[in-house]
């Protein structure tokens, strides 16, 4: 229906209880009074945008906007049209707008937050890595914790990497810029960020690659030291030596159910490779748990190595230097005692073992390095973990004894037949 509205008409209007009643105004074109079968009233208008779409919308609600005030929204509407605005996409970029500018009000502190619980805590086994990423996150990104996203730059960041370049620390830079990179897109791709800053984050420097490996005498010397190292970090130490198995899982992960006395071995459910590992305990290892387990007395942590009773303990690197401060005043080998990590440890005890005469696949397996294939099946996997496992047991037992033994000379196991 068309008509020339007048308020006096408008007022005369009475609802349809089944049909919408719909009016288009002469004196305007495009201009459409509505009233649905509830009795709401309401202005549309629908103009043509230039070189786009057609557009109708809703101008306001009637009596609360009168019949002159409609027109003369309209007439604005056409203004617009006629140079090209389409306000739906005015009213979309508008949203688009106030939404990115809430987000970027939001500090770093409460955006990292999010990545951890949305993202590392989901996405990333659990495990060192996981912890690792996120103790580097929270700590490096501390001092701009309460910036708004909106203020993060990438010369912020980068500040971060140069630091560690400036202290020597390559490998640790470069693991840095992965970690900020990783967030920084996670926080660009759901608009936390208006860029990904860290995109073009440079590294630290170029890696290479460890080839240190501690002589016998030298392990040796790290066995000797770590008894001044207290009832915790101790046992810690020579733990990882005796068994080479990877430290800060491994090992400082261990918990007593993993651990079977009755038969000198202990299981890791999930170590890095994924792969179930049973590790032989060698008389000198048993020694140490047992030493620990009277330490924990009638306490209830299934934690090894804990101080809290609910975590493991933290601290590595602290107490890694203090051994090496302990080393130092302690070593009196012909040569000076060179820069290590307690990975190295894993490459000297199979070193050792290759130069005793250990066949290389026994000592694979005690270190847990096993070919990834295709998933293998229950028995398999079973098999798989306790493979060779009397030989596994020799060698462990052989390593301690060169450890702990105060005659550095190794012995080559003589050859089958000979």
């Amino acid at each position: 229906m068309k008509k020339k509205l007048t308020d006096f008409f408008l007022r005369a209007i009475d609802k349809s209880p089944k049909l919408r009643i719909e009016i288009s105004d002469t004196e305007k074109v495009g201009l459409r009074f509505r009233m649905s079968p509830k009795g709401n009233a309401s202005w549309i208008y629908q103009k043509k945008i230039k070189d786009g779409p057609r557009r109708g919308i809703k101008l306001g609600s009637y009596p609360s906007m009168s019949l002159s005030e409609a027109r003369i929204a309209a007439q604005n509407f056409q203004a617009d049209a006629e140079r090209g605005i389409d306000p739906i996409e005015k009213e979309k970029e508008a949203k688009a707008l106030e939404i990115a500018q809430k987000l970027s009000r939001r500090t770093l502190n409460d955006v990292l937050d999010a990545y951890i619980t949305c993202h590392l805590n989901i996405e990333l086994k659990a495990g060192q890595s996981r912890d690792e990423r996120r103790r580097q996150l929270k700590v490096y990104l501390e001092q701009y914790k309460n910036l708004p996203t909106s203020d993060l730059t990438r010369l912020h960041l980068q500040a971060i990497i140069d630091k560690k370049q400036s202290e020597g620390k390559i490998v640790m830079g470069n693991r840095l810029r992965a970690a900020l990179r990783a967030f920084t897109g996670w926080a660009y791709r759901r608009g936390y960020l208006e860029h990904d800053i860290g995109l073009q984050l440079q590294k630290a420097g170029k890696e290479r690659s460890r080839n240190r490996t501690p002589s016998l005498e030298e392990v040796k010397g790290i066995w000797t030291a770590s008894f001044k190292m207290g009832p915790l970090w101790g046992p810690y130490i020579r733990l990882c030596i005796l068994t080479g198995q990877r430290c800060r899982s491994d090992i400082l992960r261990m918990r007593w159910s993993w651990i079977d006395f009755s038969r000198s071995y202990y299981e890791i459910p999930n170590p890095k490779n994924g792969k179930a590992h049973i590790v032989h305990l060698s008389a000198p290892a048993i020694e140490e748990l047992l030493d620990l387990k009277k330490q924990a007395g009638s306490k209830s942590s299934d934690f090894v190595f804990s101080t809290t009773g609910d975590t493991t303990a933290s601290g590595v690197s602290k107490a890694k230097r203090r051994l090496d401060k302990y080393i130092l005043e302690s070593w009196k080998g012909p040569f000076p005692f060179k820069p290590w990590i307690l990975h190295d440890l894993r490459r000297a005890q199979a070193t050792a073992l290759a130069e005793a005469g250990f066949d290389e696949r026994v000592v694979d397996r005690i270190q847990n390095h096993v070919a990834s294939g295709s998933n293998p099946s229950v028995v398999a996997a079973v098999y798989n973990k306790a493979q060779k496992l009397a030989e596994r047991a020799k060698a462990l037992n052989a390593w301690a004894n060169m450890v702990t033994s105060e005659n550095l000379k190794v012995i080559p196991l003589k050859a089958k037949g000979s």
